[in-house]
């Protein structure tokens, strides 16, 4: 059975802490957009790797990076590759994102 997880915008800081959402490289995930397809530029989806502290990473700290930046003839659906153990939706995403696992 698939663990799906539901991004809002606003850039929610989420843990990926359930397989197949486990974050950690070599684990994938399938980004359902919805209307985020309509976003031609910006960044869609952002990540992070768990702090050495185990705490949980701050909305400004430094060690974000763009997972998904938004490009014209965005599909629908979007493999991420090697998620991070946190992950939020960047400041360009106009609608919530789902993830869903996969292995």
């Amino acid at each position: 059975m698939p663990n799906v997880k539901t991004l809002p915008i606003g850039g929610t800081i989420v843990k990926l802490n359930k397989t197949p959402l486990l974050g950690g490289w070599g684990r994938e995930g399938l980004a359902n957009l919805g209307a985020n397809t309509a976003v031609a530029t910006g960044v869609l989806l952002q990540g992070h790797e768990a702090p050495a502290d185990g705490s949980t990473p701050g909305a400004a700290s430094t060690g974000w990076f763009t997972l998904l930046s938004g490009a014209a003839d965005l599909a629908p659906v979007v493999e991420i590759a090697d998620l991070p153990d946190f992950i939020r939706t960047g400041a360009d995403a106009t609608a919530p994102i789902t993830l869903e696992g996969v292995q």
